[in-house]
């Protein structure tokens, strides 16, 4: 998806950081009510539909998300 230029809501940048989350939040939740609307950009649909492949011809190449989440972490201290 090509990114676009939207103008920032009045007063979001004074907000602190934590508000800013709680907003980008809010909209988030407003948006994903309805998840077959939001576009998937073909590109995306074809990378998950590979590894999909990949692990069906091989399940046991697979690791527990938390496991990579634990490998990710090391290796970014």
């Amino acid at each position: 998806m090509p990114e676009t230029s939207i103008p920032t809501p009045p007063g979001f940048a004074e907000l602190p950081k934590a508000e800013q989350l709680r907003y980008l939040q809010a909209l988030w939740d407003q948006i994903s009510e309805h998840p077959a609307e939001i576009p998937v950009p073909e590109s995306h649909l074809k990378l998950a539909e590979e590894r999909l492949g990949r692990y069906r011809q091989n399940p046991s190449s697979a690791r527990p998300a938390f496991e990579v989440i634990e490998r990710l972490s090391q290796n970014r201290k």
